[in-house]
């Protein structure tokens, strides 16, 4: 099995501070049942630049000579996309999809306190908060022990650039972030990530949209499970009972954050 590395260990939180994964109802439901954690095929983010080295955005730009080109639309339509036949392109194309179809990510917002922000994003009224301290998380969470052919295993801190200005990054350092999926345009950077990252050998006849880690005993995590500030009190009493099911009772956590209902 691979060991975790951490990448750039300066950059990463500290063993007692907290890590989040803000979900709905039925994510919770599985994460009790299941006892894992999800680590996502790249490819399957909105984001369609997940992965993409700059140096190889900048290019590509540059390669297709058309004021209007956009690389993400190309990236969702490159087998109907009619363009001149050049073969580079199309190759570092297929370059893209091969990084983005091998790397599976588990991806935590890192932060002290709660963000409303990522309440509205990524749950609603009837959500939950997954919280952890992240020397918890990174001692118990790995890959599930049979899966095949895993390269590496490393967690970091995604850095945000701006893909849109090559100004701000000397030619000599467009390959400084050497990790792909720990980099991400500035737009998303509200997300404040911090990534588990296990890559795969590069295959066509990768079908596996997901990598499930080892199952976790949930007792010995520390977890609290945060509830939504506007959930109902008849609501919040049915989330402790599964935790009480669970033998979980510690961790049910009320939000910090008051609203107007």
């Amino acid at each position: 099995m691979q060991k975790l590395k951490l990448i750039k260990q300066e950059n990463l939180p500290k063993d007692n501070e907290f890590l989040w994964r803000y979900f709905d109802l039925h994510k919770l439901l599985n994460f009790l049942q299941n006892k894992q954690i999800r680590f996502t095929r790249m490819d399957q983010f909105e984001d369609t630049l997940e992965g993409v080295p700059f140096e190889t955005l900048l290019r590509i730009t540059q390669m297709s000579n058309m004021p209007t080109f956009s690389l993400a639309n190309f990236i969702l339509d490159h087998k109907t996309t009619t363009l001149p036949q050049d073969s580079k392109l199309f190759g570092r194309i297929e370059k893209i999809l091969q990084i983005q179809s091998s790397h599976y990510v588990s991806c935590w917002f890192s932060e002290q306190r709660e963000s409303m922000a990522m309440w509205n994003l990524y749950s609603n009224s009837d959500g939950v908060a997954l919280k952890i301290p992240f020397k918890i998380l990174k001692n118990h969470l790995k890959p599930k022990s049979e899966e095949q052919n895993i390269q590496d295993y490393f967690c970091g801190k995604v850095e945000y650039q701006d893909f849109r200005n090559k100004s701000v990054y000397p030619e000599n350092e467009l390959s400084k972030i050497k990790k792909v999926s720990l980099r991400k345009d500035v737009s998303f950077s509200h997300e404040k990530e911090i990534r588990f990252v296990i890559k795969k050998e590069k295959t066509k006849d990768n079908l596996e949209l997901g990598i499930n880690s080892e199952p976790l005993n949930l007792e010995e995590l520390d977890i609290k499970i945060v509830c939504h500030p506007k959930m109902d009190s008849w609501k919040k009493k049915n989330i402790k009972q599964l935790l009480i099911n669970e033998n979980l009772f510690r961790s049910f956590e009320n939000s910090e954050i008051r609203l107007r209902h």
